[in-house]
């Protein structure tokens, strides 16, 4: 569901229905952002990153960053995004409404 958006910044804040988390979603520059209405559930689909260079991440985490990023659920990373939130990006690619 999305919470907010900001033209400006190119981001809009969602809520995840699986998790009940919220997390932000970046949208590339040919996104139309108008497409959005606040207060609507979408159907999304999004590239998630990761930051490779782990240096301050504690020992038990390390893991769940090096493993390929296809051995992980998308439940998993936006709940170790507010863990880490400087390890994680999440890429709008295209919506559908719900």
């Amino acid at each position: 569901m999305v919470k907010g958006k900001s033209d400006d910044v190119r981001k809009v804040s969602v809520i995840d229905v699986l998790t009940g988390l919220p997390f932000p979603l970046e949208a590339p520059t040919d996104f139309e952002m108008q497409l959005l209405d606040i207060e609507k559930g979408y159907f999304a689909t999004f590239k998630i990153y990761t930051l490779k260079k782990v240096d301050r991440v504690p020992a038990d985490f390390v893991e769940f960053f090096e493993v390929l990023d296809v051995d992980q659920k998308t439940e998993d990373f936006i709940k170790a995004y507010w863990l880490y939130p400087n390890y994680i990006r999440f890429e709008l690619v295209e919506i559908e409404s719900l």
